[in-house]
Protein backbone atom coordinates (compact mmCIF):
# COMPACT_ATOMS: atom_id res chain seq x y z
CA UNK A 1 0.00 0.00 0.00
CA UNK A 2 1.12 3.59 -0.52
CA UNK A 3 1.60 6.32 1.78
CA UNK A 4 -1.84 8.53 -0.02
CA UNK A 5 -3.55 4.89 -0.13
CA UNK A 6 -3.31 5.20 3.71
CA UNK A 7 -3.55 8.48 4.26
CA UNK A 8 -6.98 7.88 2.43
CA UNK A 9 -8.08 5.15 4.66
CA UNK A 10 -7.30 7.15 7.66
CA UNK A 11 -9.38 9.73 6.76
CA UNK A 12 -12.27 7.34 5.69
CA UNK A 13 -14.07 8.33 9.00
CA UNK A 14 -13.14 11.40 10.76
CA UNK A 15 -11.94 9.70 14.24
CA UNK A 16 -10.09 10.85 17.33
CA UNK A 17 -6.99 11.31 15.56
CA UNK A 18 -8.39 13.80 13.17
CA UNK A 19 -10.24 15.50 15.91
CA UNK A 20 -7.69 15.94 18.13
CA UNK A 21 -4.75 17.22 15.59
CA UNK A 22 -6.71 19.28 13.39
CA UNK A 23 -8.62 21.05 16.90
CA UNK A 24 -4.89 21.69 18.07
CA UNK A 25 -4.05 23.12 14.80
CA UNK A 26 -6.32 25.71 14.59
CA UNK A 27 -4.59 27.15 17.68
CA UNK A 28 -1.73 28.10 15.65
CA UNK A 29 -3.80 29.45 13.34
CA UNK A 30 -5.57 31.60 15.55
CA UNK A 31 -2.82 32.99 17.03
CA UNK A 32 -1.16 34.07 13.66
CA UNK A 33 -4.25 36.27 12.87
CA UNK A 34 -4.04 37.96 15.84
CA UNK A 35 -0.23 38.61 16.06
CA UNK A 36 -0.82 39.46 12.14
CA UNK A 37 -3.06 42.15 12.53
CA UNK A 38 -2.20 43.46 16.29
CA UNK A 39 -0.10 46.38 15.18
CA UNK A 40 -3.49 47.61 13.75
CA UNK A 41 -4.39 49.04 16.79
CA UNK A 42 -1.21 48.98 18.48
CA UNK A 43 -0.37 51.66 16.58
CA UNK A 44 -3.82 52.68 15.21
CA UNK A 45 -4.54 56.70 14.70
CA UNK A 46 -6.87 57.89 16.82
CA UNK A 47 -8.65 61.17 17.01
CA UNK A 48 -7.52 64.20 18.81
CA UNK A 49 -7.33 67.66 19.10
CA UNK A 50 -4.61 70.52 20.53
CA UNK A 51 -4.93 71.13 24.43
CA UNK A 52 -6.05 74.47 24.97
CA UNK A 53 -4.23 75.87 28.48
CA UNK A 54 -6.59 79.42 28.28
CA UNK A 55 -9.83 77.19 28.35
CA UNK A 56 -8.49 73.34 30.29
CA UNK A 57 -7.22 72.50 33.08
CA UNK A 58 -5.10 69.28 31.70
CA UNK A 59 -5.24 67.29 29.33
CA UNK A 60 -6.64 63.69 30.45
CA UNK A 61 -9.85 65.80 31.66
CA UNK A 62 -10.44 67.48 28.61
CA UNK A 63 -13.32 66.44 26.41
CA UNK A 64 -12.13 65.46 22.75
CA UNK A 65 -15.43 67.25 21.35
CA UNK A 66 -16.09 70.45 24.06
CA UNK A 67 -19.01 72.43 22.56
CA UNK A 68 -17.02 75.33 22.34
CA UNK A 69 -14.78 74.19 19.95
CA UNK A 70 -15.01 74.64 16.50
CA UNK A 71 -15.10 71.34 14.41
CA UNK A 72 -12.20 72.10 12.02
CA UNK A 73 -9.93 72.27 15.61
CA UNK A 74 -10.17 68.22 15.73
CA UNK A 75 -7.16 66.35 14.35
CA UNK A 76 -5.90 69.19 13.54
CA UNK A 77 -1.89 70.10 14.69
CA UNK A 78 -3.16 73.55 15.16
CA UNK A 79 -5.47 75.41 17.78
CA UNK A 80 -7.45 78.57 17.69
CA UNK A 81 -5.78 81.14 19.49
CA UNK A 82 -7.57 81.96 22.34
CA UNK A 83 -8.79 85.90 23.55
CA UNK A 84 -8.35 87.15 26.66
CA UNK A 85 -12.01 86.62 27.50
CA UNK A 86 -11.48 83.25 27.16
CA UNK A 87 -9.13 83.18 30.40
CA UNK A 88 -12.02 85.03 31.91
CA UNK A 89 -14.73 82.68 30.85
CA UNK A 90 -12.63 79.48 32.29
CA UNK A 91 -12.40 81.35 35.83
CA UNK A 92 -16.09 82.19 35.94
CA UNK A 93 -17.95 78.92 34.37
CA UNK A 94 -14.85 76.35 33.97
CA UNK A 95 -15.51 76.37 30.09
CA UNK A 96 -14.87 78.72 26.85
CA UNK A 97 -17.47 79.66 23.92
CA UNK A 98 -16.92 79.98 20.36
CA UNK A 99 -16.91 83.59 20.61
CA UNK A 100 -13.63 83.13 23.10
CA UNK A 101 -11.10 82.60 19.77
CA UNK A 102 -9.45 84.45 17.33
CA UNK A 103 -9.23 83.31 13.90
CA UNK A 104 -5.62 83.01 14.28
CA UNK A 105 -4.25 79.68 14.38
CA UNK A 106 -1.34 78.78 16.91
CA UNK A 107 0.91 75.68 17.22
CA UNK A 108 0.19 73.33 20.04
CA UNK A 109 2.38 70.97 22.20
CA UNK A 110 0.03 68.98 23.65
CA UNK A 111 -3.21 66.50 22.57
CA UNK A 112 -6.57 65.67 23.87
CA UNK A 113 -7.56 61.70 22.99
CA UNK A 114 -10.97 60.47 23.81
CA UNK A 115 -8.12 57.49 25.53
CA UNK A 116 -4.91 58.38 26.57
CA UNK A 117 -4.06 54.21 25.92
CA UNK A 118 -5.83 53.75 23.00
CA UNK A 119 -2.38 53.09 21.05
CA UNK A 120 1.17 53.89 21.24
CA UNK A 121 -0.10 57.43 18.89
CA UNK A 122 -1.75 58.45 21.85
CA UNK A 123 0.23 57.54 24.65
CA UNK A 124 3.34 58.66 23.22
CA UNK A 125 1.95 61.92 21.47
CA UNK A 126 2.79 60.87 17.75
CA UNK A 127 0.98 63.30 16.22
CA UNK A 128 1.56 65.94 13.45
CA UNK A 129 5.06 65.89 12.68
CA UNK A 130 5.46 62.77 14.10
CA UNK A 131 2.70 61.17 12.36
CA UNK A 132 5.19 59.12 10.17
CA UNK A 133 6.54 56.96 12.89
CA UNK A 134 2.85 55.59 13.14
CA UNK A 135 2.74 54.53 9.23
CA UNK A 136 6.02 52.88 9.78
CA UNK A 137 5.11 50.60 12.18
CA UNK A 138 3.22 48.58 9.94
CA UNK A 139 5.75 48.65 7.20
CA UNK A 140 8.17 47.75 10.22
CA UNK A 141 6.54 45.02 10.81
CA UNK A 142 6.03 43.32 6.92
CA UNK A 143 9.47 43.81 6.27
CA UNK A 144 9.91 41.34 9.39
CA UNK A 145 7.71 38.53 7.98
CA UNK A 146 9.50 39.36 4.66
CA UNK A 147 12.83 37.64 6.13
CA UNK A 148 11.19 35.13 8.16
CA UNK A 149 9.71 33.48 5.89
CA UNK A 150 12.57 31.81 3.83
CA UNK A 151 14.11 31.27 6.68
CA UNK A 152 10.83 29.46 8.18
CA UNK A 153 10.80 27.85 5.14
CA UNK A 154 14.53 26.21 5.34
CA UNK A 155 13.81 25.57 9.01
CA UNK A 156 10.71 23.28 8.36
CA UNK A 157 12.22 21.32 5.38
CA UNK A 158 14.91 20.27 7.28
CA UNK A 159 13.82 20.15 10.57
CA UNK A 160 10.37 19.53 10.46
CA UNK A 161 6.78 21.35 10.28
CA UNK A 162 6.28 21.04 14.08
CA UNK A 163 9.66 22.65 14.96
CA UNK A 164 9.00 25.79 13.04
CA UNK A 165 5.08 25.75 14.70
CA UNK A 166 6.36 25.10 18.56
CA UNK A 167 9.75 27.31 17.98
CA UNK A 168 7.68 30.10 16.35
CA UNK A 169 4.86 30.04 19.02
CA UNK A 170 7.42 30.18 21.60
CA UNK A 171 9.71 33.00 20.08
CA UNK A 172 6.77 35.08 18.87
CA UNK A 173 5.20 35.17 22.01
CA UNK A 174 7.74 36.70 24.01
CA UNK A 175 8.62 38.77 21.67
CA UNK A 176 4.58 40.12 21.95
CA UNK A 177 4.94 40.12 25.63
CA UNK A 178 8.25 42.33 25.59
CA UNK A 179 6.91 44.42 23.14
CA UNK A 180 3.69 45.03 25.45
CA UNK A 181 6.25 46.47 28.08
CA UNK A 182 8.05 49.25 25.58
CA UNK A 183 8.57 52.34 26.83
CA UNK A 184 9.66 54.17 24.09
CA UNK A 185 9.11 54.13 20.12
CA UNK A 186 12.24 52.51 19.43
CA UNK A 187 11.75 49.51 22.04
CA UNK A 188 8.47 49.35 20.32
CA UNK A 189 9.53 49.53 17.06
CA UNK A 190 12.82 46.97 17.54
CA UNK A 191 10.54 43.98 18.96
CA UNK A 192 7.97 44.93 16.52
CA UNK A 193 10.41 43.57 13.73
CA UNK A 194 11.28 40.34 15.49
CA UNK A 195 7.57 39.48 16.24
CA UNK A 196 7.34 38.61 12.83
CA UNK A 197 10.06 37.64 12.25
CA UNK A 198 9.95 34.70 14.53
CA UNK A 199 6.18 34.08 13.46
CA UNK A 200 6.35 34.78 9.88
CA UNK A 201 5.94 30.59 9.55
CA UNK A 202 3.68 30.00 12.00
CA UNK A 203 0.40 29.64 9.57
CA UNK A 204 2.30 27.94 6.88
CA UNK A 205 3.66 25.18 9.15
CA UNK A 206 0.12 24.26 10.50
CA UNK A 207 -1.52 24.57 7.66
CA UNK A 208 1.20 22.53 5.54
CA UNK A 209 1.38 19.90 8.38
CA UNK A 210 -2.26 19.35 8.01
CA UNK A 211 -2.02 19.38 4.37
CA UNK A 212 0.82 16.72 4.85
CA UNK A 213 -1.35 14.22 6.60
CA UNK A 214 -4.50 14.56 4.08
CA UNK A 215 -5.39 12.66 0.92
CA UNK A 216 -5.87 14.46 -1.82
CA UNK A 217 -9.87 15.10 -2.04
CA UNK A 218 -9.34 16.28 1.57
CA UNK A 219 -7.01 19.29 1.73
CA UNK A 220 -9.77 21.40 -0.07
CA UNK A 221 -12.01 21.61 3.00
CA UNK A 222 -8.97 21.90 4.78
CA UNK A 223 -7.92 24.99 3.57
CA UNK A 224 -11.05 26.23 3.24
CA UNK A 225 -11.56 25.68 7.21
CA UNK A 226 -8.34 27.30 8.13
CA UNK A 227 -9.12 30.62 6.64
CA UNK A 228 -12.27 30.80 8.38
CA UNK A 229 -10.40 29.80 11.00
CA UNK A 230 -7.57 32.26 10.42
CA UNK A 231 -10.63 35.19 10.00
CA UNK A 232 -12.47 34.51 13.25
CA UNK A 233 -9.41 34.87 14.81
CA UNK A 234 -8.80 38.15 13.16
CA UNK A 235 -12.46 38.99 14.00
CA UNK A 236 -11.99 38.46 18.03
CA UNK A 237 -8.38 40.30 17.69
CA UNK A 238 -11.50 43.20 16.61
CA UNK A 239 -13.61 41.99 19.81
CA UNK A 240 -10.86 42.12 22.24
CA UNK A 241 -9.65 45.09 21.04
CA UNK A 242 -12.58 46.91 21.56
CA UNK A 243 -13.37 45.41 25.06
CA UNK A 244 -10.12 46.31 25.79
CA UNK A 245 -9.38 49.96 24.64
CA UNK A 246 -5.37 49.47 25.70
CA UNK A 247 -3.31 48.56 23.11
CA UNK A 248 -1.06 46.77 25.74
CA UNK A 249 -3.44 44.78 27.52
CA UNK A 250 -4.53 43.78 24.15
CA UNK A 251 -1.23 42.58 23.14
CA UNK A 252 -0.73 40.47 26.34
CA UNK A 253 -4.39 39.37 25.93
CA UNK A 254 -3.10 36.91 23.11
CA UNK A 255 0.71 36.66 23.62
CA UNK A 256 0.21 35.43 27.09
CA UNK A 257 -2.33 32.48 26.37
CA UNK A 258 -0.07 31.52 23.00
CA UNK A 259 2.94 30.68 25.37
CA UNK A 260 0.59 28.74 27.88
CA UNK A 261 -0.74 26.66 24.65
CA UNK A 262 2.32 25.12 24.02
CA UNK A 263 2.18 22.93 26.84
CA UNK A 264 -1.00 21.47 24.79
CA UNK A 265 0.53 21.80 21.08
CA UNK A 266 3.09 19.96 22.22
CA UNK A 267 1.48 16.46 21.92
CA UNK A 268 0.91 17.51 17.76
CA UNK A 269 2.71 14.41 15.45
CA UNK A 270 5.41 15.53 12.73
CA UNK A 271 4.22 14.96 9.27
CA UNK A 272 4.54 11.58 7.96
CA UNK A 273 5.61 12.86 4.40
CA UNK A 274 8.23 14.87 5.68
CA UNK A 275 9.41 11.72 8.33
CA UNK A 276 8.50 9.53 5.04
CA UNK A 277 11.37 11.84 2.75
CA UNK A 278 13.66 12.17 5.41
CA UNK A 279 14.10 8.32 5.65
CA UNK A 280 12.60 8.18 8.86
CA UNK A 281 10.43 5.32 7.80
CA UNK A 282 9.98 4.07 11.31
CA UNK A 283 8.56 7.28 12.74
CA UNK A 284 5.99 7.93 10.05
CA UNK A 285 4.98 4.31 10.66
CA UNK A 286 4.60 4.84 14.30
CA UNK A 287 2.46 7.76 13.21
CA UNK A 288 0.18 6.14 11.10
CA UNK A 289 0.05 2.63 13.61
CA UNK A 290 -0.85 5.39 16.33
CA UNK A 291 -3.35 7.25 14.33
CA UNK A 292 -5.09 3.48 13.29
CA UNK A 293 -5.18 2.65 16.82
CA UNK A 294 -6.96 5.54 17.93
CA UNK A 295 -9.73 5.57 14.62
CA UNK A 296 -10.37 1.94 15.31
CA UNK A 297 -9.05 0.92 11.94
CA UNK A 298 -8.53 -2.50 11.96
CA UNK A 299 -5.61 -4.65 10.71
CA UNK A 300 -7.93 -5.91 7.34
CA UNK A 301 -8.20 -2.02 6.70
CA UNK A 302 -4.67 -0.82 7.27
CA UNK A 303 -1.57 -3.42 7.87
CA UNK A 304 0.90 -0.88 8.59
CA UNK A 305 3.64 -3.06 7.33
CA UNK A 306 2.60 -3.12 4.19
CA UNK A 307 2.85 0.65 4.03
CA UNK A 308 5.71 1.47 1.21
CA UNK A 309 7.51 4.70 2.13
CA UNK A 310 9.83 4.38 -0.89
CA UNK A 311 8.80 6.47 -3.17
CA UNK A 312 9.11 9.62 -0.68
CA UNK A 313 12.32 9.79 -0.98
CA UNK A 314 13.76 7.52 1.66
CA UNK A 315 17.54 7.26 0.95
CA UNK A 316 19.24 4.17 0.03
CA UNK A 317 21.89 2.34 2.74
CA UNK A 318 24.81 3.89 0.81
CA UNK A 319 23.59 7.59 0.05
CA UNK A 320 24.98 10.37 2.12
CA UNK A 321 22.49 11.51 4.23
CA UNK A 322 22.77 15.13 4.54
CA UNK A 323 19.65 17.03 4.85
CA UNK A 324 20.80 20.18 3.74
CA UNK A 325 22.60 18.83 0.98
CA UNK A 326 20.00 17.41 0.09
CA UNK A 327 17.40 20.33 0.01
CA UNK A 328 19.68 22.53 -1.80
CA UNK A 329 19.74 19.81 -4.67
CA UNK A 330 16.30 19.46 -5.03
CA UNK A 331 15.82 23.08 -5.01
CA UNK A 332 18.95 23.51 -7.50
CA UNK A 333 16.97 20.64 -9.83
CA UNK A 334 13.54 22.89 -9.27
CA UNK A 335 14.91 26.15 -10.31
CA UNK A 336 16.67 24.06 -13.69
CA UNK A 337 13.38 22.70 -14.74
CA UNK A 338 11.41 25.77 -17.11
CA UNK A 339 7.85 23.98 -16.29
CA UNK A 340 8.77 24.65 -12.45
CA UNK A 341 10.55 27.69 -12.84
CA UNK A 342 7.78 29.57 -14.87
CA UNK A 343 4.97 28.17 -12.49
CA UNK A 344 7.00 29.34 -9.49
CA UNK A 345 7.23 33.18 -11.23
CA UNK A 346 3.80 33.00 -11.76
CA UNK A 347 2.98 32.09 -8.30
CA UNK A 348 5.07 34.72 -6.79
CA UNK A 349 3.29 37.28 -8.51
CA UNK A 350 -0.26 36.03 -7.61
CA UNK A 351 0.95 35.93 -4.17
CA UNK A 352 2.32 39.83 -4.63
CA UNK A 353 -1.11 40.02 -5.73
CA UNK A 354 -2.88 38.59 -3.38
CA UNK A 355 -0.95 39.73 -0.27
CA UNK A 356 -1.03 43.34 -1.57
CA UNK A 357 -5.03 43.58 -2.14
CA UNK A 358 -5.93 41.55 0.37
CA UNK A 359 -4.35 43.86 3.22
CA UNK A 360 -4.68 46.82 1.55
CA UNK A 361 -8.57 46.17 1.60
CA UNK A 362 -8.31 45.01 5.10
CA UNK A 363 -6.15 48.09 6.63
CA UNK A 364 -8.60 50.82 4.52
CA UNK A 365 -11.26 49.08 5.96
CA UNK A 366 -11.51 51.15 9.31
CA UNK A 367 -12.02 54.02 7.32
CA UNK A 368 -15.63 52.61 5.29
CA UNK A 369 -18.16 54.46 8.11
CA UNK A 370 -19.12 54.18 11.43
CA UNK A 371 -17.17 52.30 13.94
CA UNK A 372 -13.86 51.56 13.34
CA UNK A 373 -13.79 48.22 15.31
CA UNK A 374 -17.57 47.01 14.20
CA UNK A 375 -16.02 47.91 10.83
CA UNK A 376 -12.25 45.62 11.12
CA UNK A 377 -14.59 42.71 13.01
CA UNK A 378 -17.12 42.78 9.63
CA UNK A 379 -14.40 42.79 6.90
CA UNK A 380 -13.19 39.87 8.46
CA UNK A 381 -16.12 37.99 9.30
CA UNK A 382 -17.28 38.18 5.69
CA UNK A 383 -14.22 35.72 4.62
CA UNK A 384 -15.85 33.34 6.67
CA UNK A 385 -18.73 32.57 3.69
CA UNK A 386 -15.85 33.16 1.40
CA UNK A 387 -14.04 30.28 2.94
CA UNK A 388 -17.30 28.57 2.44
CA UNK A 389 -17.77 29.17 -0.88
CA UNK A 390 -13.85 28.61 -1.79
CA UNK A 391 -14.42 24.98 -1.11
CA UNK A 392 -17.96 24.46 -3.37
CA UNK A 393 -15.44 26.38 -6.17
CA UNK A 394 -12.56 24.15 -5.69
CA UNK A 395 -14.47 21.10 -5.19
CA UNK A 396 -16.54 21.70 -8.42
CA UNK A 397 -14.21 23.54 -11.10
CA UNK A 398 -11.12 22.80 -9.43
CA UNK A 399 -8.18 25.60 -8.10
CA UNK A 400 -6.87 27.10 -11.66
CA UNK A 401 -10.49 28.02 -12.23
CA UNK A 402 -11.83 28.98 -9.03
CA UNK A 403 -8.58 31.34 -8.63
CA UNK A 404 -9.15 33.24 -11.78
CA UNK A 405 -12.96 33.84 -11.47
CA UNK A 406 -12.18 34.86 -7.92
CA UNK A 407 -8.95 37.76 -8.82
CA UNK A 408 -11.01 38.87 -11.89
CA UNK A 409 -14.21 39.46 -9.42
CA UNK A 410 -11.74 40.82 -7.04
CA UNK A 411 -10.75 43.23 -9.84
CA UNK A 412 -13.90 44.28 -11.69
CA UNK A 413 -15.77 45.20 -7.89
CA UNK A 414 -12.30 47.75 -6.97
CA UNK A 415 -12.48 49.40 -9.95
CA UNK A 416 -16.24 49.41 -10.10
CA UNK A 417 -15.67 51.27 -6.57
CA UNK A 418 -14.34 54.36 -8.40
CA UNK A 419 -17.71 54.70 -10.61
CA UNK A 420 -20.10 54.82 -7.80
CA UNK A 421 -21.66 57.68 -6.74
CA UNK A 422 -19.99 58.75 -3.63
CA UNK A 423 -23.56 59.76 -1.62
CA UNK A 424 -24.75 56.49 -2.20
CA UNK A 425 -23.21 54.88 0.95
CA UNK A 426 -24.50 51.52 1.59
CA UNK A 427 -23.96 50.67 -2.23
CA UNK A 428 -20.29 51.22 -2.27
CA UNK A 429 -19.75 49.34 1.64
CA UNK A 430 -21.53 46.39 -0.49
CA UNK A 431 -18.63 46.54 -3.74
CA UNK A 432 -16.09 46.68 -1.25
CA UNK A 433 -17.05 43.81 0.53
CA UNK A 434 -17.59 41.81 -2.21
CA UNK A 435 -14.26 43.06 -3.59
CA UNK A 436 -12.34 41.67 -0.11
CA UNK A 437 -14.96 38.46 -0.70
CA UNK A 438 -13.23 37.94 -3.85
CA UNK A 439 -9.74 38.00 -3.10
CA UNK A 440 -10.54 36.27 0.22
CA UNK A 441 -11.27 33.16 -2.09
CA UNK A 442 -8.07 33.28 -4.19
CA UNK A 443 -6.15 33.71 -1.13
CA UNK A 444 -7.55 30.64 -0.08
CA UNK A 445 -6.69 29.15 -3.14
CA UNK A 446 -3.66 30.59 -3.44
CA UNK A 447 -2.42 28.16 -0.24
CA UNK A 448 -3.89 24.97 -1.60
CA UNK A 449 -2.47 25.53 -5.01
CA UNK A 450 1.11 26.42 -3.84
CA UNK A 451 1.58 23.85 -1.83
CA UNK A 452 0.31 21.30 -4.50
CA UNK A 453 2.81 22.48 -6.95
CA UNK A 454 6.57 21.47 -5.97
CA UNK A 455 8.16 18.35 -4.38
CA UNK A 456 7.84 17.57 -0.66
CA UNK A 457 11.49 18.21 0.31
CA UNK A 458 11.41 21.80 -0.88
CA UNK A 459 7.39 22.14 -0.55
CA UNK A 460 7.83 24.84 2.91
CA UNK A 461 11.07 26.27 0.88
CA UNK A 462 9.27 27.26 -1.97
CA UNK A 463 6.28 28.05 -0.08
CA UNK A 464 8.02 30.57 1.85
CA UNK A 465 9.30 32.10 -1.29
CA UNK A 466 6.16 32.73 -2.55
CA UNK A 467 5.34 34.11 0.70
CA UNK A 468 8.38 36.33 1.16
CA UNK A 469 7.92 37.85 -3.01
CA UNK A 470 4.36 38.19 -1.43
CA UNK A 471 4.90 40.25 1.49
CA UNK A 472 6.44 42.90 -0.28
CA UNK A 473 2.87 43.81 -1.24
CA UNK A 474 2.17 43.55 2.43
CA UNK A 475 4.63 46.56 2.54
CA UNK A 476 3.74 48.50 0.37
CA UNK A 477 -0.15 48.10 1.19
CA UNK A 478 0.06 50.41 4.37
CA UNK A 479 1.01 53.45 1.98
CA UNK A 480 -1.63 53.00 -0.27
CA UNK A 481 -3.71 54.83 1.45
CA UNK A 482 -1.58 58.53 0.88
CA UNK A 483 -2.62 57.81 -2.83
CA UNK A 484 -5.75 59.02 -2.24
CA UNK A 485 -4.63 62.62 -1.87
CA UNK A 486 -4.91 62.60 -5.58
CA UNK A 487 -8.00 60.44 -6.50
CA UNK A 488 -9.79 59.09 -3.74
CA UNK A 489 -10.65 55.77 -5.20
CA UNK A 490 -7.04 55.41 -6.96
CA UNK A 491 -5.73 52.97 -4.11
CA UNK A 492 -8.79 50.59 -5.22
CA UNK A 493 -7.90 50.98 -9.03
CA UNK A 494 -4.56 49.90 -8.53
CA UNK A 495 -5.85 46.65 -6.46
CA UNK A 496 -8.41 46.26 -9.35
CA UNK A 497 -5.59 46.24 -11.71
CA UNK A 498 -2.96 44.02 -10.13
CA UNK A 499 -6.49 41.43 -9.37
CA UNK A 500 -7.16 41.23 -13.20
CA UNK A 501 -3.69 40.89 -14.64
CA UNK A 502 -2.80 38.54 -11.91
CA UNK A 503 -6.51 37.04 -12.93
CA UNK A 504 -5.11 36.55 -16.89
CA UNK A 505 -2.03 35.17 -15.23
CA UNK A 506 -3.14 32.06 -13.12
CA UNK A 507 -4.78 30.39 -16.75
CA UNK A 508 -1.15 28.94 -16.73
CA UNK A 509 -1.45 27.79 -13.45
CA UNK A 510 -1.70 23.41 -14.28
CA UNK A 511 -5.20 21.61 -12.39
CA UNK A 512 -4.07 20.15 -9.23
CA UNK A 513 -7.74 18.75 -8.24
CA UNK A 514 -7.41 15.46 -6.33
CA UNK A 515 -3.81 14.96 -8.11
CA UNK A 516 -1.19 13.23 -5.52
CA UNK A 517 1.26 15.38 -3.87
CA UNK A 518 4.55 15.51 -5.98
CA UNK A 519 7.65 13.83 -3.88
CA UNK A 520 10.13 14.59 -7.03
CA UNK A 521 11.05 17.37 -9.44
CA UNK A 522 9.79 14.51 -11.90
CA UNK A 523 6.71 14.21 -10.90
CA UNK A 524 6.12 17.87 -9.98
CA UNK A 525 6.77 18.48 -13.63
CA UNK A 526 3.53 15.72 -14.76
CA UNK A 527 1.40 17.56 -13.22
CA UNK A 528 -1.47 18.51 -15.98
CA UNK A 529 0.40 16.88 -18.17
CA UNK A 530 -1.34 14.55 -20.37
CA UNK A 531 -1.27 12.12 -23.20
CA UNK A 532 -1.64 12.74 -26.50
CA UNK A 533 -3.77 9.49 -26.72
CA UNK A 534 -5.89 11.02 -24.41
CA UNK A 535 -6.16 14.72 -26.34
CA UNK A 536 -7.43 13.13 -29.65
CA UNK A 537 -9.70 10.18 -28.00
CA UNK A 538 -11.27 12.12 -24.48
CA UNK A 539 -14.18 10.01 -24.40
CA UNK A 540 -12.34 6.21 -25.12
CA UNK A 541 -9.65 8.02 -22.19
CA UNK A 542 -12.90 8.92 -19.67
CA UNK A 543 -10.63 11.36 -18.37
CA UNK A 544 -10.89 14.20 -20.56
CA UNK A 545 -12.26 17.52 -19.14
CA UNK A 546 -12.26 16.15 -16.01
CA UNK A 547 -11.26 18.52 -12.94
CA UNK A 548 -9.64 15.25 -10.43
CA UNK A 549 -6.12 14.13 -11.70
CA UNK A 550 -3.39 14.58 -14.40
CA UNK A 551 -5.14 14.55 -16.99
CA UNK A 552 -6.83 18.09 -17.29
CA UNK A 553 -5.66 20.08 -20.28
CA UNK A 554 -3.80 23.36 -19.08
CA UNK A 555 -1.65 25.98 -20.15
CA UNK A 556 2.05 25.44 -19.29
CA UNK A 557 5.51 26.88 -20.06
CA UNK A 558 5.55 27.34 -24.30
CA UNK A 559 7.78 24.60 -25.69
CA UNK A 560 7.96 22.57 -22.80
CA UNK A 561 8.26 18.94 -23.54
CA UNK A 562 5.07 16.79 -23.09
CA UNK A 563 6.01 14.08 -20.93
CA UNK A 564 2.77 10.58 -21.16
CA UNK A 565 1.56 9.83 -17.78
CA UNK A 566 -1.64 7.86 -16.87
CA UNK A 567 -4.21 9.47 -15.33
CA UNK A 568 -4.68 9.01 -11.69
CA UNK A 569 -7.74 8.37 -10.44
CA UNK A 570 -8.26 9.07 -7.15
CA UNK A 571 -9.47 6.81 -4.56
CA UNK A 572 -13.54 7.40 -4.05
CA UNK A 573 -14.75 4.82 -1.25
Amino acid sequence: MELDAALEVLSRMWGRFQMVNYSLLCVPIMFHASFYLSYVFAAKQVEHRCFIPECELEPLLSETRPPWLPESAVHSCLRPAALPAGVAALNASWSCASASFSDQMAACDQWVYPNKHLSIMSEWDMTCGDNWKVTLVGTINNVGRFFGMPVAGLVSDRYGRRTVLLAGLALAGAMGLLRSLATNYVFFVVFEFLDPLCYAGLFSAAFILGMELLPAKRRVLWSAFTHSVYAAGSALLGAVAWALLDWRWTLRAFYGPALLSLSVLWVLPESIRWLASKGRNAEALGIIRRAAHLNHIPADQLNVDDIKLAACGKPSDTEERDDSKTVSQELRATVKSPVLLWRLLNCCFCWLTNMFVYDGLSLNSVAVAGNQYLNFILVCLIEVPAGLATWALMERVGRRAAMCSSLLLAGAACIAFHFLPAGVAWMRVAVYLLGKFGITISYTVIYVLTAELFPTKVRHSLFAVCSTVGRVGSILAPQTPLLAAYLDSLPLILFGSMSIASGVLSFWFPETNNIKLPDTVEEAEQIGRRQKKMAKAPAASGGAGGAGGYDNAVLDVPGSVSVSLPAEQPDRQ
